[in-house]
């Protein structure tokens, strides 16, 4: 083979190697637990138990009330709908969202440093504490 037919081989072989790609994107979402506060992105654990999809929503509740954020949560028309995820901290439908309740005898939330028990006044009087981020 003459040089000048290697040399032609050899340009059209780095030539195709040297086509432009995108870049690959190596960025895992952060995945949170059930109830876990979230931020936009985050992806929510599901599991085949749950009835609904979580999603990272905005809390439905008063703003007065002090709770603002997002958390790990599905939709809901009654307490039934929603994942039970600790006997400790039943998870109750509040404003057709699940939301978990405090623990009554300290009013503390599972592991969510994040989060607080406020308590809420229910439409019928009630007072329910809640966990929210």
């Amino acid at each position: 083979m003459r040089s000048w037919q290697l040399l032609a081989l050899l340009g059209t072989f780095t030539a195709v190697g040297c086509g432009s790609s995108a870049p690959s994107n190596n960025t895992t979402p952060f995945v949170d637990n059930p109830y876990e506060t979230c931020s936009p992105g985050d992806v929510c654990e599901n599991t085949s138990t749950n009835p609904n999809l979580l999603s990272c929503l905005s809390t439905n509740l008063p703003a007065s009330s002090g709770a603002t954020g997002l958390f790990c949560t599905s939709g809901c028309t009654d307490d039934t709908d929603c994942l039970q995820v600790s006997p400790n901290y039943p998870a109750v439908c509040v404003n057709n969202l699940c939301y978990l309740t405090c623990l009554s005898s300290s009013s503390t939330c599972p592991g969510f440093g994040d989060q607080g028990c406020f308590t809420f006044t229910t439409s019928s009087g009630d007072l329910l504490d809640l966990c929210t981020p």
